[in-house]
């Protein structure tokens, strides 16, 4: 992790280059403490709280990527209401990052198609089983799924969640005392405030 947990006279400029900055690693490490994220998405007045895989950040558009099974209860969630918001922690930088935005679904698209690519034959296997994710069996051993070699069934079965970034909210827990900022999606980038922790 950067040095910003041990900097007490941080900018904001270095804060918003450093989350971009780390959440880039993320997802390219499942080692990184941002690599698992929690995602909340709205379900009838109720927040639903899931971990979800940071997939990709693509910083020249401000969005995070996720993957998930288009029969998958959240992906309904999304349909509903795209406001979603992500939620990241590191225990040895003491660091949280909180994020908003609206998400977009790909699902049979140019973009699903090459993410899809991406994913290694094993975690296709994620996106193999007959019934829909949620579905309720008698046993963790009812699990049927799909025969191995219908690639094209398993892509209907995938999306590529984008999701654009409006609001970012750092918190650094510190010994002495904390730090807060947060930074709203403007037209001409993202303009940063102090909060009080």
């Amino acid at each position: 992790m950067p040095l910003l947990h041990h900097d007490n006279s941080i900018e904001l400029n270095d804060i918003i280059k450093n989350c971009w900055d780390e959440l880039t690693l993320a997802a390219r490490s499942s080692t990184h403490p941002y690599h698992f994220p929690v995602l909340a998405t709205n379900h009838q007045n109720e927040v639903e709280l899931r971990t979800v895989v940071l997939r990709a950040v693509i910083q020249n558009e401000e969005s995070l990527v996720f993957y998930s099974d288009f029969r998958s209860p959240k992906i309904n969630q999304i349909q509903e209401n795209p406001q979603v918001s992500w939620l990241f922690y590191s225990g040895e930088s003491r660091i949280q990052i909180r994020i908003k935005g609206l998400a977009k679904i790909h699902h049979q698209d140019e973009i699903s198609h090459q993410y899809w690519k991406l994913l290694k034959s094993r975690n296709k296997r994620d996106y193999a089983t007959i019934l829909s994710p949620s579905s309720t069996i008698n046993n963790n051993k009812e699990v049927d799924y799909i025969k191995d070699g219908n690639d094209e069934q398993l892509f209907d079965h995938f999306v590529g969640v984008t999701t654009e970034v409006t609001e970012i909210d750092w918190l650094r827990i510190g010994s002495d005392s904390n730090k807060r900022a947060r930074f709203l999606k403007e037209k001409s980038g993202f303009m940063g405030e102090w909060l009080v922790p």
